[in-house]
């Protein structure tokens, strides 16, 4: 008899071991760490405790998931309401001040918008060619760049902090038109630790908070 054999004829059987438990009490297998012999239903108590762990761990999982998306929703929720209260650049600028550090707790943070004239407002500016000569690049790769930064580009985003920054998020303020891109501004994020900031880890909600922030910033100009 083939093992297959064995294996249809139990499917096809289900009450065999009803008939017959006292087999499940003499039946052994080997054991799957030491190798030594114990009975199938002690085996098949350790497969279901194994089987309760992994449910439990992906329960877990699932839960630490749905805590941080409510999390970001409360975030994105006062990025929203905050935003549609502002009725100038400089609250523009307040409002993300106090949202980032109160909501987010990062550190360091800079706004820059892009003019080529003068704007009516204390938010510190830079000419597109200024910027993009240093930025150009980081911000053609498509949405928010995250990592480390050059010393010209630290320089340029934190002057005052600049030997701070170990790791940033360079966020786009941006408006889409015929199927170009305008970039209005940056805001960027610093951090005095390496790996605070990882394309991997987060980098979708930054580009969500990248939008929300340039359709605030678009009624403003």
């Amino acid at each position: 008899m083939k093992d297959e054999d064995v294996v249809e004829y139990l499917k096809n059987t289900p009450d065999f071991f009803v008939r017959n438990a006292n087999l499940l009490e003499s039946m052994t297998v080997p054991h799957p760490v030491h190798g030594g012999a114990i009975s199938l239903l002690e085996r098949q108590v350790q497969l279901l405790r194994q089987t309760s762990e992994s449910h439990r761990s992906q329960f877990d999982v699932l839960v630490n998931v749905a805590r941080e998306n409510e999390a970001t929703m409360k975030k994105s929720r006062r990025v929203v309401v905050n935003g549609l209260g502002c009725e100038s650049l400089d609250d523009f600028a307040a409002m993300i001040d106090d949202v980032i550090r109160e909501e987010f707790d990062i550190p360091l943070r800079s706004l820059i918008l892009f003019s080529d004239t003068e704007i009516n407002s204390s938010v510190r500016t830079a000419t597109w060619d200024e910027a993009g000569e240093l930025l150009k690049e980081m911000l053609s790769k498509g949405g928010c760049y995250c990592g480390v930064l050059s010393i010209e580009e630290s320089k340029f985003l934190f002057p005052a902090h600049s030997d701070e920054v170990m790791s940033s998020a360079v966020l786009p303020l941006i408006s889409r038109e015929n199927g170009q891109i305008h970039y209005h501004g940056v805001l960027a994020l610093g951090s005095r630790r390496l790996n605070d900031f990882d394309k991997e880890k987060g980098a979708l909600f930054l580009d969500y908070l990248s939008d929300l922030l340039s359709a605030i910033l678009m009624r403003l100009l």
